[in-house]
């Protein structure tokens, strides 16, 4: 199985990593003309790095980033591959600093912006409020879910955290878990995609999800013995990454009318932050600091 030769030589990724790889090869081979994903090196020629240079830039940097995992999977290297990884990067950054919407963006933006993330968790809210009257342990593991999804909305009408906030644990254990500090809930990352190069994410909950926390965690506790933060709906197992992921964009076509994914999250988040990011940015200007260095100079 491909799966195996990839963990193989990713020894650090985690199973959410490993599957995400392993689904865009598949995607790349099914590309390429074939069924399954061939287990040598042949099929990642020159022709179909030249086909996926046609696709949109998205699309071309997903490609071309499965081929060269691909690569390292089967134990080879190719300085075409690699190069191809790098133009990805390039197209992607030049496109991404026009602050244009890209077709897909633009297809998928919902009225109101950011702001209509928030609505829906105050929706979906008013829908579970008959359930939070309820003793923990009354109810069905489909109301659990139901109290799930609102949970997953209201955090992310808050916070633009990738999709790792299935792999949370509700223990400090692991890599990804949140934790209680004081009065305060906050959530630890620290196996993530660009930990390599910013280290463990570890922040506050926004007061509303601290407040949906507190009101979920009995539920989930009287449920669950998985210890993890999200559940499937019928037998209450631990959820993954890719199904919840696949929850966000199917509840959000369906009450939105807009397939928002976690990727178009972090861009209307950015995006309604931009005024604030501006601010900072002129400043670290005037001041001739970096961000982090802009930090450090603020004084309480």
């Amino acid at each position: 199985m491909f799966g195996e030769l990839l963990r193989h030589v990713c020894k650090d990724c985690t199973e959410s990593t490993i599957r995400t790889y392993t689904f865009n090869v598949r995607a790349l081979a099914k590309l390429a003309g074939h069924d399954k994903v061939p287990m040598h090196s042949r099929w990642l020629d020159v022709q179909l790095l030249k086909k996926i240079r046609q696709l949109p830039v998205n699309q071309f940097k997903k490609h071309v980033i499965a081929g060269a995992k691909a690569l390292r999977a089967y134990g080879k290297t190719s300085k075409t591959w690699a190069e191809g990884v790098r133009e990805a990067e390039r197209r992607y950054q030049k496109e991404r600093s026009k602050q244009k919407r890209t077709p897909r963006e633009e297809g998928s933006w919902p009225e109101g912006g950011y702001g209509a993330i928030h609505k829906l968790a105050e929706t979906l809210h008013d829908e579970v409020h008959y359930i939070l009257k309820k003793a923990p342990a009354a109810i069905t593991n489909v109301q659990l879910y139901k109290l799930m999804q609102w949970f997953v909305i209201l955090f992310y009408s808050k916070h633009a955290l990738r999709g790792d906030l299935a792999e949370c644990s509700i223990k400090k254990r692991g890599q990804n878990y949140i934790y209680e500090k004081g009065n305060s809930w906050y959530v630890h990352i620290g196996q993530h995609k660009t930990v390599k190069h910013v280290g463990a994410i570890d922040f506050e909950l926004d007061p509303a999800v601290q407040e949906g926390l507190k009101q979920y965690l009995p539920y989930l506790r009287a449920k669950t013995t998985h210890g993890f933060l999200l559940s499937t709906k019928v037998t209450a197992v631990k959820l993954s990454r890719r199904d919840m992921l696949k929850m966000i964009r199917n509840l959000t076509e369906e009450r939105l009318g807009k397939r928002i994914g976690v990727q178009l999250v972090r861009v209307l988040r950015t995006t309604a932050s931009e005024e604030a990011i501006n601010k900072a940015a002129q400043l670290r200007t005037e001041l001739g600091h970096g961000a982090k260095t802009q930090l450090q100079y603020i004084a309480k």
